[in-house]
């Protein structure tokens, strides 16, 4: 028998240096849930062979948990932000367009600003609107969002989560070139808010960091996908995310927009007021991100130096569904401080963060499984489920990026060229037909049945923890 050691699917992250937590799925159930026991290993037969994949599990000491300490918030999938603001004939556009029609519209759009070129952050690349490096711009469903209050008195915000951004970014109030149904954040409402000046900059202390004036902190941003990009100045003001539920329900605020709950309950947070910007963030993500990296610009971070968190972690457990119709719900929960065992249905598995120099996560990816019959779980729905390995190289796949980066943010997962061909290869072999990009007509049962795409990564087995 061969053993692996050890795999789960993606559902979480936190905000540790060294480790990353992964769970299996959120509990459904309102009724509090104690994990007690560990997994058991699970036993796959691979193409005539025994595998067996250990799960790693981290005993967890009632006495370390402070729930009090830990601030839950619901995140949402932008189908239903879109219902909410009655623009959900965007998402119907997007799901009767072919895939590749997609593709090449967004690349002749590239927002406001086609044809222009931003410089990234450390000024070794332009970025090129028209690269055909293009995001699957309807893939929405895998970025998540969260409310957040800035400003006083409070405006609203639907930010998206990306472990992948330094900071939080969203359009203020004068920019011109950050889509077309940008609501921006107006700044001249809100009597707390604050332009950072030169020599006070947060996001560090390159040549470039101020403005040709020298007034104002220059703050960029990009996509490592498909270039897109945005450009900013550094502000601050109050955020207020969650944490204090019963006491704003206590003082009979029904709505926090137009109050003054940020300055009460939330904290001055220094983010990224936009100027410019373009593709993914100025068609998918219209209010702006929420950064969870490890820069000491990140929101959890920055929480963490206002006293606001004790640890510097943070969580994303999501629901494993297939959203179908109207079923808008909502998609998660994003813990900060820390995870809270109660409300998950299965025990953590830690993966290896390899990144030593940047702020991103990245993690080893080691194989590529694919499950016929599917399934939203690493654990098969019933026996006999086919479950094939990819030829896949790790030093080729994972050599590119120093690792295989991580980002809640982003709406796909990107593979390396180095396994295309076995990657099409057994698709076709298991569903009968060519892989695709392009329109498929499925029934849900069919959708259910494709391939379920396992990643295995290198598992880190230490219980210490390295902070930021």
């Amino acid at each position: 028998m061969k053993r692996i050691r050890p795999f789960s699917a993606i559902s979480a992250v936190a905000a540790v240096s060294q480790q990353i937590p992964l769970t299996t799925s959120m509990s459904t159930s309102e009724a509090t849930q104690t994990i007690q026991t560990p997994p058991q290993d699970i036993n796959i037969n691979i193409d005539g062979e025994e595998y067996q994949f250990d799960t790693v599990f981290m005993d967890e000491d009632i006495d370390e948990y402070e729930e009090e300490n830990l601030i839950h918030i619901p995140i949402h999938t932008r189908a239903s932000i879109l219902k909410e603001r009655n623009l959900l004939h965007l998402l119907e556009e997007e799901r009767d367009e072919d895939a590749s029609e997609t593709f090449a519209r967004w690349a002749r759009s590239g927002g406001n600003n086609a044809g222009r070129s931003l410089r990234v952050d450390d000024g070794e690349e332009d970025i090129n609107l028209n690269d055909q490096r293009i995001l699957q711009e309807f893939s929405g469903e895998g970025t998540h969002f969260l409310n957040a209050y800035v400003g006083s008195p409070a405006q609203k915000r639907v930010l998206a989560v990306s472990s992948g951004a330094d900071f939080t970014a969203f359009p203020c109030e004068g920019c011109g070139q950050c889509g077309p149904i940008i609501g921006p954040y107006q700044q001249s409402d809100s009597v707390s808010f604050i332009a950072m000046p030169c020599g006070r900059c947060v996001g560090g202390q390159r040549d470039d960091v101020c403005d040709e004036g020298r007034e104002k902190c220059i703050a960029r941003g990009y996509n490592l996908v498909d270039k897109s990009a945005w450009t900013a100045y550094e502000a601050r003001d109050y955020i207020y995310v969650g944490g204090a539920e019963e006491e704003i329900k206590e003082a009979g605020m029904l709505d926090v927009k137009g109050t003054k709950v940020p300055e009460q309950y939330g904290f001055p947070l220094v983010f990224a007021c936009q100027t410019e910007a373009t593709g993914w963030y100025a068609s998918q993500v219209q209010d702006g991100i929420i950064g969870f990296s490890q820069a000491r610009t990140s929101f959890v971070n920055q929480m963490v130096f206002q006293d606001q968190l004790k640890y510097p972690r943070f969580c994303m457990c999501f629901e494993q569904k297939i959203l179908m119709g109207d079923d808008y719900r909502s998609a998660g929960i994003v813990t900060l401080g820390g995870y809270n065992p109660h409300i998950l249905d299965h025990p953590l598995v830690y993966v290896q963060n390899i990144e030593e120099e940047d702020t991103k996560y990245k993690v080893h990816v080691r194989n590529i499984f694919f499950r016929e019959g599917g399934g939203q779980s690493v654990v098969p729905d019933r026996n006999g489920q086919a479950l094939v390995r990819l030829d896949i190289d790790e030093f080729k796949f994972n050599e590119k990026n120093g690792g295989t980066i991580l980002d809640s943010g982003v709406p796909l997962l990107i593979f390396d060229q180095s396994i295309q061909q076995t990657f099409l290869q057994e698709w076709k072999n298991m569903v009968g037909s060519d892989f695709t990009l392009g329109k498929m007509l499925l029934t849900e049962n069919e959708v259910k049945a494709l391939p379920t795409i396992i990643v295995q990564m290198k598992v880190c087995l230490s219980r210490s923890l390295t902070f930021i």
